[in-house]
C-alpha cells in the first residue's frame, strides 16, 4: 500500500474542492506501475480512478472537508475506509520513506529550457530539497489555466495541503501539465492529458454494491 500511497500524492496536482465539476485524465508512469488515471471532482468530494495500480485496479474517493477516504480494491470487490488521521499518517510515512519534505516556493528555479507536452509550450523549472528533485512543465497557453490556478490554491488551502509536500506549484506563472519527481533513485513522471468541466454523477462517489468493507492495513481493528 506505500507504493499506492505515493502515487496518489502524485496524483494530487489539480484536485480541489470547487463549485464546478472536473474531470481530469492523467498518465503516472514509475517503477511500481505505468497507468492512466482519472479523477472526477463534485463539490468536497474526490475520485481518483488508478486502472492498473500496485493491487490491480483501484480508486480512492475522498472526502475534502473530513479527510476520510474510501479505497475500492475492484478486483477483490473490497472497499477500505481510512480515517483522516489514518489518510496522513500513511501518507507521510511513504513520503518520509522517499525523503520528500515541505517546499519552499522561492527554491523554484526556472531552467530557461522550453519544450512541449502534448499541445502546449511548456517552461521547465526544477526544483530540489537535497533528497528530492522535481521537473516540472509550466504553461501558460492550457484553455483552463486560470480555473486551475485557482483549484491549485484552494487545494493548498484545505485538508488535501496536508497531505501536500514538495514547492508550491500555485506561485508558478502558469499551471503544471507534466511533473517528475525523484527520490531514493525512483522516478515518479505524472503527465496530464485533459482537463474537462463537466458534470459527474454523484452516485461515483458511493461504494458500489457488492463490495465488502476491510480495515486499513495495520490500523487498529474496529476504527
Amino acid at each position: 500500500m506505500k507504493a499506492f500511497f505515493s502515487i496518489l500524492s502524485a496524483s494530487l496536482i489539480f484536485i480541489a474542492t470547487a463549485p464546478a465539476d472536473w474531470v481530469i485524465e492523467s498518465k503516472i508512469e514509475s517503477p511500481q506501475m505505468n497507468s492512466n488515471t482519472t479523477t472526477k471532482v463534485k463539490g468536497t468530494k474526490v475520485r481518483v480512478d488508478i486502472a492498473e495500480g500496485p493491487a490491480g485496479a483501484m480508486s480512492s474517493i475522498i472526502d475534502t472537508t473530513s479527510g476520510d477516504t474510501i479505497t475500492l480494491l475492484h478486483g477483490q470487490k473490497m472497499a477500505m475506509k481510512t480515517s483522516s488521521a489514518q489518510l496522513k499518517q500513511a501518507m507521510d510515512a511513504a513520503k518520509n520513506a522517499a525523503g520528500v519534505k515541505a517546499g519552499d516556493a522561492s527554491a523554484l528555479q526556472a531552467t530557461g529550457q522550453k519544450e512541449k507536452v502534448g499541445d502546449y509550450n511548456c517552461e521547465i523549472y526544477t526544483w530540489s530539497d537535497g533528497g528530492t528533485s522535481s521537473r516540472i512543465w509550466v504553461t501558460k497557453d492550457h484553455p483552463q489555466a486560470a480555473a486551475l490556478k485557482t483549484l491549485d490554491k484552494q487545494m493548498r488551502a484545505g485538508f488535501l495541503g496536508s497531505l501536500q509536500s514538495g514547492p508550491d506549484t500555485s506561485k508558478l506563472p502558469g499551471v503544471a501539465v507534466k511533473t517528475e519527481v525523484t527520490a531514493q533513485g525512483q522516478k515518479i513522471t505524472t503527465t496530464v492529458l485533459s482537463v474537462k468541466e463537466q458534470d459527474v454523477d454523484a452516485k461515483d462517489f458511493d461504494v458500489p454494491t457488492g463490495y465488502q468493507s476491510m480495515a486499513m492495513p495495520g490500523a487498529p481493528q474496529g476504527k
